[in-house]
């Protein structure tokens, strides 16, 4: 694949901003009536801003502004016309609708999905392996309730979790569900639609044999690591072939997962468990 030159000559940021057609921003802004009441700071200037907010990894309004100032020069390029105050940009955080930016993800991801990387190794595995994790993205507590331990004072921040599905093929998230940083990561595993066929890859915090059961049926495979306290027998154990070994596999076992004193509750799950 021959290098790109279209871009030569071009800012990285502005680069960036290029792939974003005008056109699907007021498409949006008129879908969810961004810019109404608004004179000057306008969905497209909130949405370079808190492109630029993320790019330069900034933690508060004050350092977003104040890097902004510093590169007032280079506005134009960014298709600002001026450096919008904390206050303003405060204000349409709280007043603009997240579905905006929201919409704005999955119409890029959709336009540009037949883009993205299909020449990696182990392709026929990729391209049903899904990855799901989370990650706390540190608020005021008064804002969103978080999780965790109170610290010394007595108090904790609060903050907004991000549960996230991966396709391994894409590298990119397919499917993003923010909540109050205090939701458990399970709650996150009924609303994926996965095809027939996947497998899924989680750690231990996604722990729901409900789950396990209904994927099972459907024919998806799930893999996780095991709880320190999780109930299982063991049914039989499987022979190791010579690429197992190579792998560092130690043993291969067919277990029932789960207690049977509560298997009413939660179904006993038929697994492998592969030590290493």
């Amino acid at each position: 694949m021959n290098k790109a030159t279209f871009f030569t000559g071009q800012p990285i940021f502005n680069q960036i901003l290029s792939l974003i057609p005008r056109s699907l921003v007021a498409q949006l802004n008129r879908k969810y009536q961004g810019d109404r009441y608004c004179k000057k700071f306008r969905s497209y200037d909130h949405l370079v801003t808190m492109l630029y907010c993320v790019f330069h990894q900034c933690s508060s309004l004050r350092e977003v502004i104040t890097g902004m100032q510093a590169s007032s020069s280079r506005l134009a390029h960014l298709g600002l016309t001026s450096t919008p105050r904390r206050s303003t940009l405060a204000d349409a955080n709280l007043r603009r609708r997240a579905d905006f930016f929201q919409d704005m993800y999955h119409s890029l991801y959709h336009r540009f999905y037949g883009g993205l990387p299909d020449s990696l190794k182990g392709k026929k595995l990729l391209e049903k392996l899904f990855i799901i994790d989370s990650t706390i993205i540190s608020l005021f507590s008064t804002i969103l309730r978080s999780t965790g331990s109170y610290g010394l004072t007595g108090k904790k921040k609060g903050g907004i979790k991000a549960h996230v599905l991966m396709r391994a093929k894409d590298n990119v998230p397919s499917f993003v569900w923010l909540t109050e940083g205090k939701v458990n990561d399970k709650k996150f595993m009924p609303l994926l639609q996965l095809p027939v066929g996947s497998i899924v890859v989680m750690d231990k915090g996604y722990l729901s044999y409900k789950q396990y059961s209904q994927w099972t049926k459907q024919g998806i495979t799930w893999v996780t690591r095991v709880q320190s306290t999780a109930r299982y027998t063991a049914v039989r154990e499987r022979e190791l072939n010579s690429s197992q070994l190579q792998q560092g596999v130690e043993q291969d076992v067919e277990i029932d997962l789960g207690n049977p004193k509560t298997k009413h509750l939660n179904p006993i799950q038929q697994a492998r468990l592969i030590t290493f």
